[in-house]
């Protein structure tokens, strides 16, 4: 009776391993995420997660509650929020959404002169 070489054995082995790791792992029981910390998520999403601050607030006008959430994007939160703002003026987005960026970058004491266009005249800068 002839036997198939050990090597042979190991390799099927592996191969069917490596196959039923990876059906287990992104077909049974895939991972989800969820509740995420705004620190870990992707750039993109960073500035998405910035964009419906800035809206939320427009609604509701709550101040505590939206520096709360800048504060959730890390240590650099309101710098973060600067950037975003910047960005948008230069690439000249949505208007509309330049001013609700603008009216909370300037409630939680971020200022450049570029966020002046977008301000209520009535309304001066933040200190």
């Amino acid at each position: 009776m002839n036997r198939l070489p050990t090597p042979i054995f190991i390799l099927l082995g592996l191969v069917i391993g490596v196959g039923l790791g990876l059906a287990i792992g992104w077909v049974f029981w895939p991972t989800e995420f969820t509740d995420a910390n705004p620190t870990v998520l992707e750039d993109r999403y960073r500035r998405d997660y910035v964009q419906l601050i800035a809206d939320g607030y427009a609604l509701d006008n709550n101040l505590v509650l939206a520096q709360q959430r800048v504060g959730e994007l890390g240590e650099d939160g309101p710098a973060y929020v600067l950037q975003v703002l910047i960005e948008m003026i230069l690439r000249q987005d949505d208007e509309a959404a330049i001013r609700r960026l603008t009216r909370l970058a300037n409630d939680i004491g971020q200022y450049t002169p570029a966020m002046d266009p977008y301000l209520p005249a009535t309304q001066e800068a933040a200190p």
